[in-house]
């Protein structure tokens, strides 16, 4: 075995029971865009899909792999979706993010009257973040633009916080004025037509620590895979009952050990020497599997339940680390890269500390390919 990633949809579902109740009246949409986090796309949105109001993606081939794997739940894609892309988008039964008034508007309407029946919207208003969306200075004349068009259903209006994480951001507040003092504008015109667009704003980090943001919806991502948005949101909500569980496990196994004498170099640079004889352990995973290269020198493996420090820089295929606490270890022993092993833990979250990075970043940039098994469903998750 080179590598395995191993999800436990038990835990999936656990961490989705625990958010629904901490947002509950607002439901939860799960965000599974970039192959769920790294914990596989479709066998992730089946293990959730009944707790789910919603799925979230970035692209429509996301949607479009889920509709053929199975899911029949209704999926929001949150990126843009190229024109030449939109009937597919209609196809998967797909919602669309839309903040354009001009000639993208017209490649929607376009698409819709093809196809015989409205596509369905949910209108971004930049809030603050800075990347899409509306000014939401101009919303209610884009709503005003997009109501005079049959082929057009406004299923929403949502936007995006910047710094959440940071918890005393006056920013956040500022946002959440914006939003609201946009959709007070547009409210006379959705009564109008006697239309209720749902709302939401909140990510995991807001929907955890502040309810004023969860309004009708609130977009689950980073803790539905029991991983914390920031170390901070994590303190904040400590005793609170808000239990969290790590559901991805990364194993491998020693390729080869080796014996390696005082003073010798370790790796591409040189740049570990033996302080002593010792004992190297050769993991046939590097950077092209996800691990990252700023682990060189800094992280550790688990093996035989000890903590085994990574030494020598982490090549492009293979890992290597220091078996001085794993005195039995062999050529085959299992290697956990997250996960547990005996009183051993790594966790996406050490990996990050190391690497100067997110926990969100780590998971999500885990190899596609990577073979990854599921277990099964032995606890039926309750309907929403």
């Amino acid at each position: 075995m080179i590598g395995r990633l191993h999800v436990s949809t038990s835990a999936l579902r656990r961490n989705a029971e625990t958010l629904r109740a901490l947002v509950a009246p607002a439901k939860c949409a799960f965000v599974v865009k970039s192959n769920a986090y790294g914990h596989g796309l479709v066998e992730t949105a089946l293990a959730i899909e009944p707790l789910a109001a919603a799925l979230c993606v970035y692209a429509v081939e996301e949607a479009v792999a889920l509709r053929e794997g199975g899911v029949t739940a209704p999926i929001l894609i949150l990126g843009p979706v190229p024109p030449d892309a939109l009937a597919d988008a209609m196809l998967a039964r797909a919602q669309i993010a839309l903040w354009d008034v001009h000639g993208y508007l017209r490649d929607v309407l376009t698409t819709a009257s093809v196809h015989h029946r409205p596509i369905d919207a949910h209108v971004k208003l930049n809030t603050g973040v800075n990347r899409f969306g509306l000014d939401p200075r101009d919303a209610v004349d884009a709503i005003e633009e997009y109501l005079k068009h049959p082929e057009l259903n406004i299923a929403g209006v949502f936007s995006h916080l910047a710094s959440v994480e940071e918890l005393d951001s006056p920013y956040t507040e500022l946002q959440i004025q914006r939003f609201l003092k946009a959709l007070t504008g547009m409210q006379p015109l959705f009564a109008q037509r006697n239309l209720q667009p749902t709302t939401h704003i909140a990510a995991s980090a807001a929907a955890m620590l502040f309810p004023q943001t969860r309004m009708d919806l609130v977009r689950v991502g980073i803790a539905l895979y029991g991983l914390w948005p920031s170390p901070q949101i994590r303190d904040a909500l400590d005793g609170q009952d808000v239990a969290l569980e790590p559901a991805l496990s990364f194993v491998s196994s020693l390729a080869t050990v080796r014996e390696v004498a005082r003073g010798e170099p370790i790796g591409y640079g040189c740049t570990y020497h033996a302080a002593n004889a010792m004992r190297v352990g050769v993991v046939p995973l590097g950077y092209a599997d996800g691990i990252p290269r700023a682990l060189s020198n800094a992280g550790a493996f688990a093996v035989d339940g000890a903590l085994c420090p990574i030494v020598g820089r982490v090549c492009m295929n293979v890992t290597l680390i220091d078996l001085s606490e794993a005195r039995g270890a062999h050529t085959g022993s299992p290697v956990t890269l997250i996960g547990h092993d005996g009183q051993a833990v790594v966790s996406a979250d050490d990996w990050a500390g190391w690497a100067g990075t997110i926990n969100y970043e780590i998971v999500a940039r885990l190899p596609a390919e990577m073979p990854r098994s599921h277990d099964a469903d032995d606890l039926p998750p309750n309907n929403i």
